[in-house]
């Protein structure tokens, strides 16, 4: 997998910090809802989350479920 420096640099210091997930490659996108999200990671806790790029906040599993229409 090819990483981009940014993920690269979290990884390897264990940043509490979100970062593009897929080695950094991950790109925005929008939802059937219209919300705007990127998928991340966060290499302190090991997490994969979305974040809502017009609130610039992650979102917990339910509030991802609903902005994807899932729910």
């Amino acid at each position: 997998m090819v990483e981009t420096h940014e993920y690269y640099m979290a990884r390897i210091s264990n940043a509490d910090r979100w970062v593009p997930a897929c080695g950094g490659a991950e790109t925005p996108f929008q939802t059937r809802t219209g919300r705007r999200l990127m998928y991340c990671w966060n290499p302190s806790i090991g997490a994969h989350a979305y974040l809502d790029l017009d609130t610039d906040r992650i979102l917990s599993s339910f509030e991802a479920h609903e902005a994807l229409g899932l729910l």
